[in-house]
């Protein structure tokens, strides 16, 4: 019983952790401080331009949280993906991931010594920001592009895609390979950028917010978290082609034939830009049908979405022909005799 006490215990102080770090960590993109920014955003937003008296605070419920999204099935899905997203896969696919740290090391032992650039200690430390970033975004698109062009990877991110309707939870719906690919892809860029600008620049301290990178955190709340929102928001034709609205990414998910394989960046659009990727919506909002063709019976059943990928991915693999089933051609047309 003791053992049994124990590891309750434990599970109990863990998850208490999670809640207390995501709620309430300085790092965390998903603290009430950054929440509450990323709903005031989205409430700016909501408010049609040109409307002079402020609406009410139940048109504004109405607006950011219309019930038919999150009651329905797939709005209550991307619930449960959130909740395991936060109390679940730490625990059981924490181990899966590198470090980026690691990496940085590794990094740091093949090359040697780096002689340093002599730049002043601030000019030193935003390049090694800014660069992070830049980093950062670029594994995020990298991943993204993997993810629907390896048939094997899209196994597990046309969960992410499964969803019918959008909202700020449906960042968290997400397949545990999908998550591990993507983190992994992170650590190796980060890492790689941390190893050789970091002495290249004379070891400075990137500017952070609770340890994250202080331009990842930024755009987070301020464009991240409204990515899955279910309002049509565009940034007009100049300022689209650099940032990622959230009207761009309802696009992504668009299952229309001229939508599929645009749009992969996190905030910037800068590397759409570069592989022909961006796709700049007009203010006018498009009319997208959303989910996956041939998702499946049951695309938001948790047990469909956890397991089926694996069953689709290992069909993926290649058939050899197995020479005991080949009929043999020297006896196709003997008699009985």
């Amino acid at each position: 019983m003791t053992m049994v006490s124990d590891g309750i215990g434990w599970l109990a102080g863990y998850w208490a952790n999670q809640l207390g770090g995501t709620f309430f960590g300085t790092g965390s993109t998903l603290s009430i401080f950054g929440l509450v920014v990323t709903v005031l955003i989205a409430a700016f937003l909501a408010v049609p331009r040109g409307r002079r008296a402020m609406p009410r605070l139940a048109v504004w419920r109405r607006a950011l949280f219309p019930r038919r999204i999150f009651s329905s099935a797939s709005g209550r899905a991307d619930l449960w993906w959130f909740a395991f997203s936060l109390f679940g896969y730490g625990l059981l696919f924490g181990w899966a991931v590198l470090s980026s740290v690691q990496i940085t090391a590794l990094i740091r032992l093949a090359t040697g010594p780096i002689a340093p650039l002599g730049l002043p200690p601030l000019v030193a430390s935003a390049v090694l920001t800014v660069l992070l970033y830049l980093a950062y975004e670029f594994s995020y698109w990298l991943d993204h592009y993997l993810s629907h062009a390896v048939p094997l990877l899209w196994q597990f991110h046309a969960v992410h895609h499964s969803a019918e309707s959008l909202s700020l939870l449906t960042t968290f719906r997400v397949h545990p390979v999908d998550t591990i690919v993507f983190a992994n892809i992170t650590a190796i860029l980060i890492g790689v950028t941390q190893g050789l600008a970091g002495p290249l620049l004379g070891e400075p301290h990137g500017v952070t917010i609770g340890g994250v990178n202080a331009l990842t955190m930024i755009g987070a709340i301020t464009l991240t978290h409204l990515q899955h929102s279910h309002l049509w928001v565009t940034f007009g034709p100049r300022w689209g082609r650099w940032l990622l609205s959230p009207a761009h990414h309802q696009i992504h998910h668009s299952m229309d034939v001229q939508h599929h394989n645009r749009n992969f960046g996190n905030t910037l659009a800068l590397f759409d830009r570069l592989f022909g990727t961006l796709y700049v919506p007009g203010a006018r909002r498009e009319p997208l049908r959303l989910g996956v063709e041939g998702g499946g019976m049951r695309p938001h059943g948790w047990r469909n979405a956890v397991f089926a990928p694996f069953g689709k991915a290992w069909a993926l693999r290649p058939h050899t022909p197995n020479p005991l089933a080949q009929p043999d051609p020297s006896r196709a047309n003997a008699g009985h005799g």
